[in-house]
């Protein structure tokens, strides 16, 4: 074992004794792939013999990293900051260091933690052992303010923060006001596990808070008996806000009814007050109150300096076709917000209708110098074609696309390791100019590294790089598993580029998977709906032909289901269908297109839209396709 032991050392340390062979590439990832294969059959004798033949090949610090951290229980703080400082940028390596710092703290070597990591560490678990370490190496002062700003969260924290909180409380440090600040946090967050394990800390001359705070907890309807019995602080005006929020959504009425008491007892100022009652309002905003519901919410709303309380009522009298309200709200919005393109153009709008066209034409000119939905929006209402600039990245330079990362990135591509190669890239660009990143976006795109170019364009804000920013990816397949369909395979790639910004493998915590963010459900029901042959396992949504296959006979399903109208389909693929019905019906045919999108009540939703069908101008621009945004008979209709 020591023998072995010795051998990882070493490799890690100064690489194998043995020279790399001059052999091509090919047979390099050959071997490389060998050594991998060995490796998952705990063949080490096999990778042994096999890893200094490939010193030279771009992926073998990912062979030393996966040598090192298997063994990291048993490494030194010499080999780990060796290999740390060889691999600067190797995305494995930057969870090395807070990793190792667990290991050191794992066998109690408090001073090695020190001295292997002179900075505080970034990961909480990594943290809390560094703090101890400070702790146990006698810098109380340091420790105790490092325990409180990682106390002061309102969610769980690792196991290995216990220790440090313990010494913390153990010396008197941990104070109720501190463990009452967490409360609140934890309140905030919706964390009820938390926030009684929090209150069963206080102390004892705490038992009323705690007991309350547990009450109200349980049942916040007790929230006046709460306020009642506990004095006004900051602390318990702000559970009691907390508190009402969650009876509000239970019952609106009984909370608005109970604004007053609950100001009076807390003392509360009229800020406070306001706060109060903006929750309420906030749940006001659809066509079922009252004629008295909506004078009380509208005079909160003209107190409020909430822009995004307003502008939710900017949208309910859009969505209400009241064009006074409308205007009213518009002129209430603070300066900043009224130059968003959206309630530019609905400036443009109004003025319109009042006859004021130059005013209004100016308006919408201005807005089409911009990019975007609304720009686009505004040049279809003055039935002139959008100015769509596209500005040229410059060329790569040839030592740009060298070196060591350029290498990885390449044989990461190569293998379909698309997340790491995402990674790498990530460091690679922020380590360049803004002129180097131009490039890279560019040379990216060159090599068909779809998702690296986007990543690029983003990082560098390359908006007007439009080449890079909305490159045709997969086109082919695309064409292919359009064909026969109504979808535009411009909308296809509109719809995916906004999913999975061209990654392959991107999944969301939610398990949708590949390029077009399919859930495994809606794949299997599609695949058996459409009898589409050898799909298996959710696992095929990683590959790109097999995504766009099932990807493309959902958003056909979607599209037919929808009269082929890319709003509805295109807020339904990412809301449900069910839901774009319910706003159907609630808009009952009142809306134009623009105003539609507008008061979709999910503001992800809406963006969705905004996005899709402007990516789709920009692909059916590069397809040699122009057009408006929106089709005759999407803009024309009624919604």
């Amino acid at each position: 074992m020591e023998k072995w032991r010795n051998w990882i050392t070493g490799l890690c340390l100064i690489g194998a004794a043995g020279s790399a062979s001059a052999d091509s590439l090919d047979q390099q990832r050959q071997r490389y792939q060998q050594i991998k294969q060995a490796w998952d059959n705990n063949q080490m004798e096999t990778v042994a013999q096999l890893m200094p033949t490939l010193r030279d090949y771009p992926l073998y610090p990912y062979l030393e990293y996966r040598l090192l951290a298997q063994n990291l229980d048993q490494q030194t703080r010499l080999a780990v900051s060796n290999f740390i400082q060889q691999y600067p940028t190797l995305p494995p390596a930057r969870s090395l260091s807070s990793r190792f710092i667990n290991v050191l703290a794992w066998r109690q070597d408090w001073q090695g933690v020190l001295s292997f990591s002179p900075q505080e560490p970034t990961p909480v678990q990594a943290r809390c052992n560094w703090y101890y370490a400070k702790w146990a190496t006698g810098q109380q002062q340091a420790a105790w303010e490092g325990a409180k700003s990682i106390w002061l969260r309102g969610t769980a924290l690792p196991n290995d923060c216990d220790k440090l909180f313990s010494a913390w409380q153990a010396a008197g440090e941990l104070s109720p006001i501190t463990i009452l600040e967490r409360i609140r946090l934890a309140m905030k967050a919706g964390n009820d596990s938390l926030v009684s394990y929090l209150a069963k800390m206080l102390p004892a001359d705490y038992q009323t808070m705690a007991n309350a705070i547990l009450t109200l907890q349980s049942d916040p309807l007790s929230i006046e008996s709460f306020a009642r019995s506990v004095g006004p602080t900051p602390f318990t005006r702000q559970a009691t806000t907390l508190a009402f929020a969650r009876v509000a959504r239970q019952d609106m009425e009984n909370a608005r009814a109970m604004i007053p008491t609950l100001v009076r007892l807390q003392q509360m100022d009229r800020s406070d007050e306001q706060a109060l009652k903006e929750i309420v309002a906030w749940r006001l905003m659809d066509k079922t109150v009252t004629s008295e519901q909506a004078r009380w919410r509208d005079r909160v709303v003209m107190e409020s300096e909430s822009t995004a309380l307003i502008e939710r009522r900017v949208r309910l009298a859009l969505g209400n076709s009241d064009r006074r309200g409308l205007n009213t709200w518009i002129a209430r919005l603070p300066v900043e917000a009224k130059e968003k393109d959206e309630w530019q153009y609905w400036q443009a709008d109004l003025l319109l209708e009042q006859g004021r066209n130059e005013e209004a034409e100016e308006l919408l000119r201005k807005l089409m110098q911009a990019r975007g939905f609304y720009p686009m929006v505004a040049a279809q209402r003055l039935g002139v074609r959008y100015p769509l600039q596209v500005v040229e990245a410059p060329k790569p330079d040839g030592s740009l696309v060298q070196g060591a990362e350029m290498a990885r990135v390449r044989e990461l591509m190569f293998w379909g390791l698309d997340n790491l190669a995402r990674s790498e890239w990530a460091s690679l660009i922020n380590s360049k100019t803004r002129a180097q990143q131009q490039m890279l976006a560019r040379y990216a795109s060159e090599q068909d590294w779809w998702d690296l170019s986007v990543q690029a364009t983003i990082t560098a804000k390359m908006w007007d790089s439009l080449r890079e920013r909305f490159p045709l990816a997969w086109r082919s397949l695309y064409q292919r598993f359009t064909e026969g369909k109504s979808i535009p395979q411009s909308y296809a790639m509109a719809i995916s580029r906004q999913e999975s910004a061209w990654n392959p493998k991107a999944r969301s915590p939610v398990g949708a998977s590949g390029l077009m963010q399919i859930m495994p459900a809606t794949a299997s029901h599609t695949v058996k709906m459409y009898d589409i042959p050898g799909y298996v396992n959710s696992s095929q949504l990683l590959d790109p032909q097999t995504n766009i296959q099932i990807g493309t006979q959902y958003l056909e399903h979607v599209y037919q289901q929808f009269g082929q109208n890319r709003i509805f389909a295109s807020a339904a693929y990412n809301a449900g269908p069910s839901r774009v019905r319910t706003w159907q019906g609630n808009s009952g045919g009142r809306l134009d297109a623009v105003a539609f999108i507008e008061t979709i009540p999910f503001s992800e939703t809406r963006g969705y839209v905004k996005n899709v069908l402007a990516y789709d101008a920009y692909y059916r621009h590069f397809m040699g396709q122009p057009a408006n945004i929106l089709t005759d008979s999407e803009w024309n209709r009624r919604y």
